[in-house]
């Protein structure tokens, strides 16, 4: 039953990170257009601080396509050492897009942007050096439950993107930009947890009256 019910959980997953991943490229294409004409407008907004946002975008993809790897279970059971190391390049390749994006947004960004950078640099950070923490003793549950906090960290940069078009937030310019994008962090760091322990939010605790009854029968 439970091999049963796992199949249909991986094809889900597979489902979602195909349909992020084209999402993400979408998103990309769609907000980047005239990146490579020095004329552009786009083009010149970012040239202040191309290096960073090369250097950002480079291992930020490289980060949410290994991430997504990460949460395969048949990669995990058969290829255990490719599993591990290309974690180990998910947590480097985070710690260099994470701080690349602060540096970004000091050059191109306004002020409440660069603070939602800080944010969810340090939040994307400091949840992979947990889950860092919790595999290298051994504790493997934690692990992946603070790779699942993390990742959502990452994602970030196609949710808030897919948000900001909508014409009543794309009408409010730079402060509709501020909200959608504070609103996204907060959600990367609270919406795993929910998701975690949604079963142990639902359980009904243990009346006094069952508990009795528990201990009537043990006895």
């Amino acid at each position: 039953m439970n091999a049963a019910a796992a199949v249909p959980r991986s094809k889900l997953k597979l489902v979602f990170f195909l349909v992020f991943g084209a999402l993400t490229l979408f998103v990309t294409y769609m907000k980047n257009q005239g990146f490579f004409d020095p004329a552009s407008p786009v083009a010149q907004h970012f040239a202040p601080g191309l290096g960073f946002l090369i250097a950002h975008g480079f291992f930020g993809a490289l980060a949410m396509a290994l991430g997504a790897l990460q949460f395969s279970n048949r990669l995990r059971a058969r290829y255990l050492t490719l599993h591990r190391t290309l974690g180990y390049v998910y947590i480097v390749s985070v710690f260099i897009a994470a701080p690349m994006a602060i540096v970004f947004s000091t050059k191109v960004g306004t002020a409440s942007l660069l603070a939602a950078s800080i944010v969810q640099a340090l939040g994307w950070m400091i949840t992979t050096a947990i889950a860092l923490y919790c595999v290298r003793n051994g504790n493997l549950v934690q692990h992946r439950r603070w790779m699942i906090r993390s990742y959502p960290f990452a994602m970030v940069f196609t949710v808030a993107r897919l948000i900001v078009p909508i014409p009543p937030i794309l009408a409010m310019g730079d402060a509709g930009t501020e909200i959608v994008v504070w609103s996204v962090i907060a959600a990367a760091a609270f919406l795993p947890s929910i998701f975690l322990d949604w079963r142990a939010l639902r359980a009904r605790p243990a009346t006094k009256q069952t508990m009795a009854m528990a201990i009537d029968y043990k006895g």
